[in-house]
């Protein structure tokens, strides 16, 4: 059974498609996972088909488990997964009060850690999860209780997004000991709760990088089935049930976020000129070097004449802060130095090893920034705080050649709103190729699997809010619809959010103008245009 865990991506809409997701839905193969009372909630109201699964895990207080146990009464799968032992007593107590028989899981704390970016979820660091002597402590209870019968299921989680198989192949061997344990001792575990862990290839290279995957889907089914299929053929004990928890898998590819570059700025490309006699050494220096670069039959080395601008260009900064440069003589050092990186970049070969570092130094010089209308702590709240990787591109003009590289910066205002690694072909790339200019063309850049987590987990730094959104379905003649349309957040709901009060901001507002000195009807109209703005989106719209 394919169980989404609802924290992934809480939106309604994406929980309706998931459960409604063929062939699973109609052989009652799909349930959800809870971790908070809110998020119970909303699974029990959209767990539709009888005898759907329901796992609930994260801590719980006697309300929780009430609420999972009447999900039980309305006939629902509800298994109640104990992350610590003191919610033990109160399962029995509540069941007992509502004369239910509750379907008990226990989650075992592995040693096992796939390692990446989460790798503390799991292993015995992991905030959740018991330990071997715990998981006894609960048979013994259950058992002095009579209610053995009741340990239903086993979970573990190695941790989110492992790109090795190797460590999923371990830690489930770990978790098949487990269960084979359980069953030895008597307790009627028949499910088996894998958790999440399967990645989601960001990158495409199909690696161990932590944003990658060094294996199929096929291939971590496999094993799942093979590892404890051997294990139960081995002790001659029943094989269980499975549940998998891979929630970024089932919802990372869904969304895109497509949103338009409002300005840009690139290194300039003004032609140099020859400083004169008496100026500076550098700037001589990078005269010479630019000399060089234009002459064909130069005996010095591309790699040589590199680090020799980049000396020169030091001895400028140097000299401009000693006050022995001027500042027109560290603008014509910084035209001379650009036009010098240009050549350079023009000039070097790809397929030279020896060139490729320094392509990549001069890729990043003469990038162009690009400021995007979107926040980055909003809508990719992963790349500032794990440096997560998402695939990035422009969507129009790929007609033309990509023979431009440019950096991507938010429109927050944090010199943190930026992305610096970028999907690349066969590896990621501290820059973006982006395809020829056309005048009078705006350049609109796709944000692509941006499905998990990024949404929920989006903050409102300088009270950027939620984006516009829509539904985009293709259909079976190879077109598209367009459903659900959202409307993105105003300028009133965010300042809501931080307990401005939309209304008290304009009698504010009415009271500073009717202290000015401004024409009565001056200031009707600037209060109505103020007003207005509160209702406006709170991202740029021209």
């Amino acid at each position: 059974t394919a169980v989404y865990p609802i924290k992934v991506n809480q939106q309604r809409r994406v929980v309706e498609e998931l459960l409604a997701a063929e062939p699973a839905a109609s052989k009652g193969q799909i349930g959800l996972e809870a971790g908070s009372k809110p998020e119970l909630m909303a699974v029990l109201a959209m767990s539709q088909q009888p005898g759907s699964v329901i796992v609930c895990n994260g801590y719980k207080d006697r309300e929780y488990i009430r609420l999972a146990l009447i999900g039980q009464t309305l006939g629902h799968r509800v298994f109640i997964v104990v992350e610590k032992k003191s919610e033990l007593p109160l399962i029995l107590e509540e069941a007992k009060s509502l004369g239910v028989s509750p379907l008990i899981g226990v989650r075992a704390r592995l040693a096992t850690i796939g390692k990446g970016n989460w790798q503390n979820t799991g292993g015995e660091k992991s905030k959740f999860g018991l330990s071997a002597s715990q998981v006894l402590d609960v048979v013994d209870t259950l058992r002095e209780a009579g209610a053995l019968d009741t340990l239903q299921l086993l979970h573990f989680h190695l941790g989110s997004q492992i790109a090795n198989i190797r460590d999923i192949q371990t830690g489930l061997r770990e978790c098949a000991r487990f269960y084979s344990e359980l069953r030895q001792m008597g307790a009627p575990v028949g499910t088996v709760d894998i958790g999440g862990g399967l990645g989601v290839d960001y990158e495409g290279t199909r690696s161990r990088s932590s944003c990658s995957m060094n294996y199929s889907v096929y291939e971590y089914a496999y094993n799942v089935v093979h590892v404890l299929q051997a294990e139960c053929d081995r002790h001659g004990i029943p094989h269980p049930d499975l549940i998998s928890e891979s929630g970024r898998a089932l919802t990372a590819h869904h969304s895109v976020l497509v949103t338009n570059v409002i300005d840009r700025e690139a290194p300039e490309n003004r032609t140099p000129e020859q400083p004169d006699d008496n100026a500076s050494a550098p700037l001589h220096d990078l005269w010479r070097d630019l000399d060089s670069l234009q002459d064909t039959n130069t005996p010095r080395s591309l790699a040589e004449i590199y680090h020799d601008v980049l000396h020169a260009m030091a001895d400028v900064h140097a000299q401009f802060a000693h006050g022995v440069l001027s500042l027109q003589e560290r603008a014509d050092a910084e035209t001379l130095y650009t036009r010098c990186c240009r050549l350079l970049r023009n000039q070097l070969d790809s397929s030279n090893r020896a060139h490729r570092e320094i392509i990549d130094e001069l890729n990043e010089k003469l990038a162009e920034k690009l400021f995007v209308n979107f926040s980055l702590f909003q809508s990719l709240p992963d790349v500032w705080g794990i440096d997560q990787i998402f695939p990035v591109m422009p969507i129009n003009g790929l007609d033309r050649p990509l023979n431009r590289r440019a950096v991507i910066q938010d429109i927050t205002c944090d010199s943190d709103g930026r992305i610096d690694r970028y999907v690349d072909g066969q590896g990621t790339e501290t820059t973006l190729p982006l395809p020829e200019e056309k005048t009078g063309e705006p350049l609109l850049m796709g944000f692509f699997m941006t499905g998990a987590y990024q949404e929920i987990l989006g903050d409102m730094h300088n009270l950027f809010g939620d984006t516009h959104s829509v539904d985009v379905r293709l259909t079976a003649e190879g077109g598209y619809e367009i459903s659900d349309p959202i409307t993105g957040d105003t300028v009133a709901k965010v300042l809501r959010y931080v307990n401005f009060e939309p209304d008290a901001l304009v009698e504010a507002y009415r009271r500073k103008f009717a202290a000015s000195t401004l024409a009565p009807e001056t200031q009707s109209a600037l209060l109505a245009e103020l007003a207005a703005g509160l209702d406006g989106y709170t991202y740029l719209e021209e």
